[in-house]
């Protein structure tokens, strides 16, 4: 399944149904909640790479809308954006949480398959070890692969989640190519397998 176009919801859409959670409608997040879970849960796996956490992210995400659904702010982008950003936040601050407690560092991280990605098993390998690179990525730079390569955001998008210049966003994702590059090449993996759209794009495929 591809990811989800933040534009797929219009804003107005969005804007009516947290009118009806600020009225008291329980309809209102219900219908948020179905609407962007999915997008929410994938991206925060992506970040992270541990499903426990990302559905936790998820639920601490809608929770913080649910209580303060006024300090969406509209003229920033979609409400997607607006979730993603807290999404970030809580997944980083989790991930520290974690490694504190269990002095796991990323690298240990297992790379997660999920099991609907119809294919063979060399570009099974292929994506598997591509996931486990991208979540060897240090913070800066695997947020912004997360968001532009897996995500298909744009870089003003992109922008707007991290909360930094459009120039930092390209800045970083040149980067993070670079350092996917090399590091496939030390895992015997090579550029076909960076370059090849189908399967950075199957990393976390649902």
């Amino acid at each position: 399944m591809p990811e989800m176009n933040v534009n797929d919801s219009t804003p107005e859409d969005d804007r009516q149904l947290l009118q009806l959670m600020l009225a008291g409608e329980e309809r209102g997040f219900t219908s948020l909640y179905k609407r962007h879970q999915a997008s929410v849960y994938r991206f925060s796996l992506q970040i992270s790479g541990r499903p426990h956490l990302a559905e936790d992210v998820t639920q601490e995400t809608f929770l913080v809308l649910i209580r303060a659904p006024h300090r969406y702010q509209p003229e920033r982008g979609p409400l997607l954006l607006y979730l993603f950003g807290i999404a970030r936040k809580l997944a980083w601050k989790s991930i520290r949480r974690e490694r504190f407690s269990s002095t796991l560092d990323d690298d240990h991280v297992q790379p997660v398959w999920l099991p609907d990605l119809a294919g063979d098993l060399e570009r099974k390998r292929e994506a598997m070890q591509l996931t486990g690179v991208i979540l060897s990525l240090p913070r800066k730079y695997r947020e912004i692969a997360v968001l532009c390569a897996l995500q298909e955001l744009s870089y003003e998008e992109a922008a707007t989640v991290v909360g930094c210049s459009v120039g930092t966003v390209r800045s970083r994702l040149h980067r993070a190519k670079d350092l996917l590059l090399r590091k496939l090449k030390e895992r015997g993996l090579g550029r076909k397998a960076a370059g090849n759209n189908s399967v950075w794009g199957a990393a976390y495929d649902v």
